[in-house]
């Protein structure tokens, strides 16, 4: 099995834990339910990636026009990436902890609560989405807690270290790595 998104994994078991907790959902196997929510996650975070690349490969195939109409390339990124999702018939597009993503992911989770016969809800179809949205919440609040924390060790370096150099993307995700292993979010590769 590929490698697991850390960030998927960590949201997936937060949303499935929230819930089989409060005994929103009760699963005859909560592995099983992580899996799924996972899935999910994974799904759409692959569908995202898709549409950046092809975005990307189109902007610079046409960077001529691009730069000719005047258009920014984020701006034309952008446009590009709500076309393609139109055509593909892709409601959402956006960053996974964006409002919109988020809402729209906790239905497809609530969609899977309300169908897989592994699964049982105690609560309110509402109730239960908002748990979701609120675990969305919850670990998009800790990726900033943490990226804050990462941009303070780089800066307490005693010469300056310049965003955007390959030496501050390596020292970025080094410390990324550390501060989640030190949270217990991710075990330390042997």
């Amino acid at each position: 099995m590929a490698k697991k998104n850390r960030f998927l994994k960590l949201l997936a078991d937060k949303v499935a834990n929230n819930l089989l907790e409060k005994e929103y959902v009760i699963a005859d196997d909560p592995e099983s339910f992580k899996e799924k929510v996972y899935n999910i996650l994974y799904e759409d975070y692959v569908a995202e990636k898709e549409l950046e690349e092809e975005a990307e490969r189109i902007i610079q195939e046409n960077a001529e026009e691009v730069t000719y109409r005047g258009v920014s390339i984020h701006k034309a990124r952008k446009l590009i990436k709500e076309k393609l999702a139109k055509e593909r018939g892709i409601s959402v597009v956006g960053s996974i902890f964006s409002r919109d993503k988020a809402n729209y992911l906790a239905g497809k989770i609530l969609r899977l609560i309300l169908t897989d016969d592994e699964l049982d809800y105690t609560q309110e179809r509402g109730i239960i989405r908002a748990a979701i949205v609120k675990s969305f919440e919850e670990v998009a609040a800790l990726r900033r807690e943490i990226d804050q924390k990462v941009r303070e060790k780089i800066a307490s370096h005693s010469r300056p270290i310049y965003e955007g150099t390959p030496e501050w993307y390596a020292l970025y995700r080094r410390y990324y790595n550390e501060e989640l292993i030190e949270r217990g979010l991710i075990e330390p590769e042997s």
